[in-house]
């Protein structure tokens, strides 16, 4: 894939994609989520239902094929998705399917490679733009599949539910029925780890255990010599770090102290 074709998958997006793009990512979108919320009055928060998994191999490479047009790139693009590992099974039917067509569908693609992230945020790119040219929607963003939408009007956000559920199918994908809420802002509301309420951002509690956890297998790690010290000053910085974008300084100094023999 020559350079070209990588950048022009880099910034498929509409503008509101915040996950794996040059000058973009987790704290930009974190900024960009505190703004909306702190003006406005609801949220529609939404989470689509297994979406790794769900992404339809047909749909993605006719998505790919409206940008990119170099075949040979086409090819080796299309090679990636033919040959991704199989993925949990979705039995998802949509409107016209016969009783077959979920299984004859293939789709899903591995979590961890980078190219599924490049081929999740493309896969969502027509919900983006449908969001901001079909619903008008001023205050929108998208990590991978968590996206959010703001306003003051409670049944604009109500309708627009409605409407990306029914837009969504088109895609063979529906929302989660549990994660996906509408609430008033000044209750509070999740993204990417952190709390976001009125006066105060706070760390998610899963996501400190989980800090924690990995900040003290690395001390043992390093006491046993199995790493060395410079990685744990790494990770412990990074860690320091992201806290920082939150209320969080009697958390940080809380952090375990670890004696490196």
């Amino acid at each position: 894939m020559n350079f070209k074709c990588f950048y022009i998958i880099d910034n498929f997006g509409a503008g509101r994609e915040y996950a794996n793009r040059n000058g973009f990512g987790t704290h930009k979108a974190l900024r960009k989520f505190i703004q909306f919320c702190r003006s406005s009055t609801y949220v529609l928060q939404c989470d689509i239902s297994k979406y790794f998994p769900s992404i339809d191999h047909e749909i993605l490479k006719q998505l790919i094929r409206r940008k990119i047009k170099c075949p040979d790139t086409l090819k080796l693009i299309e090679l990636i998705i033919d040959h991704s590992n199989p993925q949990e099974l979705i039995l998802e039917r949509f409107p016209g399917d016969n009783l077959l067509t979920p299984i004859e569908r293939r789709k899903g693609l591995p979590l961890g490679n980078l190219t599924s992230q490049l081929f999740a945020n493309i896969y969502l790119n027509p919900l983006d733009r449908f969001i901001k040219e079909n619903l008008h929607t001023q205050k929108y963003l998208r990590y991978v599949d968590d996206f959010a939408l703001f306003s003051n009007d409670f049944n604009f956000l109500k309708l627009a539910r409605t409407e990306i559920i029914d837009f969504l199918g088109t895609l063979r994908l529906k929302l989660h029925p549990i994660k996906t809420q509408l609430s008033e802002t000044r209750y509070g509301a999740n993204f990417v780890g952190f709390r976001i309420l009125n006066d105060r951002i706070r760390v998610v509690s899963k996501n400190i255990r989980r800090g924690r956890k990995r900040l003290l297998h690395l001390c043992k790690m390093t006491n046993q010599g199995k790493i060395n010290i410079t990685k744990l000053h790494q990770s412990l910085s990074a860690w320091k770090g992201h806290l920082k974008h939150g209320n969080t300084y009697i958390l940080r100094q809380q952090l375990p102290v670890c004696l490196i023999r």
